[in-house]
């Protein structure tokens, strides 16, 4: 009798192990919790109660976003290339990104020197909420290393994207660092750029300390690797 209580024991135990390990995926959550609660955050920012719309974002990342699975994402590039997300075996470090979007332009400049001292480690690619032919300008001001995701359609939703499967509803700039299995381990937003009281000197300094800062935890990780 105790044998089989044992049994019973460890079978549940054993089940509730594979409940809790079980992946959520992105995409089948981003259309609930993610969408309640950025209402409360964009409502939060206009009614300038800055500190609840922080603290709100922090909610949101830590329960709607961290730990969640990317599915597999076959995106086109601005060169007419398939790139599939299921086929990359290293971090990938997934950014939106608009025209008219002044901090985008900002963080060019960080972008494409992180994709040139970790070529080969992380793939970086941009989605674009504009389509292919007024992204000429911007485009040229990436490194060739950096996957560039124009839109079919533009959203009447200015603030999300929808490629191919993937739906984006956090503004721009957002950057979302996913891990070699394609979890999820953050989300941010924003990012410098030049006005009157700050120059590109500055906005670099910024913007890369940022950056650098957010993809640690995969970085920690390569360097370990060429430690051993």
């Amino acid at each position: 009798m105790r044998k089989l209580f044992f049994i019973l024991g460890f079978l549940t135990s054993l089940n509730s192990y594979s409940q809790t390990t079980e992946k959520i995926y992105y995409k089948d959550i981003v259309g609930n919790c993610i969408e309640d609660l950025n209402k409360q955050i964009n409502q939060a920012w206009k009614d300038k109660e800055n500190k609840k719309a922080i603290k709100l974002f922090d909610s949101l990342v830590n329960n709607c976003i961290k730990g969640k699975y990317l599915s597999n994402y076959d995106f086109k590039t601005i060169k007419n290339k398939t790139i599939s997300t299921g086929k990359i075996n290293t971090p990938i470090v997934l950014l939106t990104s608009a025209n008219w979007c002044g901090p985008c332009w900002g963080e060019i400049p960080t972008l494409n020197k992180l994709a040139q001292k970790y070529d080969g480690q992380i793939e970086f690619i941009v989605l674009f909420w504009n389509k292919k032919k007024d992204l000429r300008k911007m485009a040229s001001k990436y490194d060739k290393r950096i996957h560039l995701i124009p839109s079919k359609t533009e959203p009447l939703d200015k603030s999300s994207i929808l490629i191919n499967g993937f739906n984006h509803k956090l503004d721009y700039p957002a950057a979302y660092l996913i891990d070699e299995h394609k979890k999820i381990l953050d989300m941010t937003r924003g990012a410098a750029f030049p006005n009157k009281n700050m120059g590109w000197g500055k906005v670099n300094k910024i913007n890369e300390k940022k950056l650098t800062e957010f993809i640690k935890p995969v970085t920690k990780n390569f360097i370990s690797v060429i430690q051993k």
